[in-house]
């Protein structure tokens, strides 16, 4: 490419590529700052001394902006290559485009000076739309969700049909070939796009899930070094809730682990929005109510104290099983010998043996469990599995689903439910929790104003 442009008006006269004004004196100019960095020539650094500084959050990443300069370096090369097997040269194509830009701008008095001045200003319109598909091209490769609008500024069909035929198409092929052969951002850079992209996130998320969902060591190491990455966005919390989320079903230790996290940078965020844990999850992570009580526990202390390290530990030995232990009252016990000499050397026995001891905690501590009531429509252990453990009102409630074709306004079930001294909601939810081992899933779901049943799930749970 020549210094020079050539007048495809005219006789060929050449004019100098140089601004009759001033204005490139107040940007930044890209051609001085990267001569060195890029090791660019006398030609790409006047050519990029033109344009202005392009001033926005992306190209305003020092890393962003080198690949851009770059980027644009190396599209410029290779039309000009593409250019001269058609046996035509980038200037000419250019200027021919420039050309028909003028034109349509200048509807009256072509003089010499606004021609030549036009025609400079429409030669730089187009490397500037060059650089802004350049940039836009390297925010898709770096998953940034933004873009800038690309669009030349003229409206004329016969003129934009040109730049198509003559530059944007070959641009396009271009792209494909430079686009994979860019560096891609160290981890300062990462930070600064997560920080400005706040769902850029959930790509890398998803990627990670995809591929190391059953592997849970080198999922936590990742979402970790993820949540890290993001530690400027204020989107932070929300990937250690999905996280939580997603590895429930997995790794119950795990996604307790993540949930602290997630409340611990929900507290630190400008709203804190302290999401729960769902039923369906709480049936997973917690197999007894202890448990899910001393969850709660770690939860409250970490919001009143925002100690993250006490929770954490707190919550590695959570699910630890815990040994019963039985508390003897010496003086209670010698009133009993005195009493019931009996039953000393049974009593005696118990205190020796450690399992039998834990045996008669639990015949002490057990709770009588009443028998599931029998169902007027048969009873739910004629009509539903016994694990599922149905009341009467429960199995009625199926059955009436049974007979409506799996879908019942929640009206009715709202009526059936006042009739026997229930609430609607409660109603549901303790169906749904019921039948969760047993399925895996949410047995009755709202849909508008309905609730509805897969059929499928219903025969599940229906007594062979």
């Amino acid at each position: 490419m020549d210094l020079s442009i050539v007048n495809v008006a005219g006789a060929g006269e050449r004019i100098s590529y140089s601004r009759v004004d001033d204005d490139a004196a107040l940007v930044g100019r890209l051609g001085d700052e990267y001569q060195n960095f890029l090791n660019l020539n006398g030609q790409q650094v006047h050519i990029l001394n033109q344009l202005w500084y392009p001033n926005n959050n992306f190209s305003s990443i020092p890393f962003c902006r080198s690949q851009i300069v770059k980027l644009f370096v190396l599209i410029l090369d290779d039309l000009s290559y593409k250019y001269q097997k058609q046996g035509t040269a980038i200037e000419v194509e250019f200027n021919t485009v420039a050309d028909l830009m003028t034109r349509n701008r200048i509807k009256n008095g072509l003089n010499d000076y606004n021609y030549k001045y036009t025609l400079l200003s429409s030669l730089t319109d187009i490397h500037y739309n060059i650089f802004k598909h350049a940039e836009n091209a390297l925010r898709v490769h770096y998953g940034h969700t933004r873009k800038i609008n690309t669009d030349l500024n003229i409206s004329d069909e016969e003129v934009l049909a040109e730049y198509h035929t003559r530059i944007a198409d070959k641009l396009s092929q271009v792209l494909l070939v430079w686009i994979p052969r860019v560096d891609m951002p160290d981890r300062k850079t990462e930070r600064l796009l997560y920080a400005q992209s706040p769902g850029r996130w959930r790509p890398a998320f998803e990627k990670i899930s995809k591929e190391f969902i059953n592997n849970t060591a080198r999922y936590m190491d990742l979402v970790m070094d993820l949540a890290e990455l993001n530690s400027s966005n204020p989107s932070l919390e929300m990937i250690y809730y999905e996280a939580y989320k997603d590895i429930s079903s997995v790794d119950t230790q795990a996604a307790l682990t993540l949930y602290i996290h997630y409340i611990y940078a929900d507290l630190l965020s400008d709203t804190f929005d302290n999401r729960p844990l769902n039923k369906t999850n709480i049936k997973r992570l917690f197999k007894t109510q202890e448990q899910l009580l001393d969850f709660q526990v770690i939860i409250e202390n970490l919001i009143a104290s925002r100690d993250i390290s006490q929770a954490l530990a707190a919550v590695s030995t959570l699910l630890i099983p815990k040994r019963k232990k039985i508390s003897l009252n010496a003086e209670a016990i010698e009133v009993i010998k005195q009493r019931h000499s009996g039953t000393v050397e049974l009593l005696n026995k118990y205190l020796q043996d450690e399992e039998e001891s834990a045996t008669l905690t639990q015949v002490v501590l057990a709770v009588e469990i009443p028998a599931p009531v029998v169902s007027s429509a048969g009873g739910a252990g004629n009509v539903f599995i016994d694990s599922v453990n149905l009341s009467s009102l429960q199995c009625d409630v199926l059955i009436h689903f049974s007979r409506n074709n799996f879908a019942v306004p929640q009206s009715a079930i709202e009526e059936m439910a006042r009739k026997r001294g229930a609430f609607k909601n409660q109603l549901i939810d303790s169906i749904n929790e019921a039948c969760f081992e047993a399925i895996d899933d949410v047995l009755i779901e709202e849909e508008e104003d309905n609730y509805v049943i897969y059929e499928q799930y219903y025969q599940n749970i229906l007594a062979k």
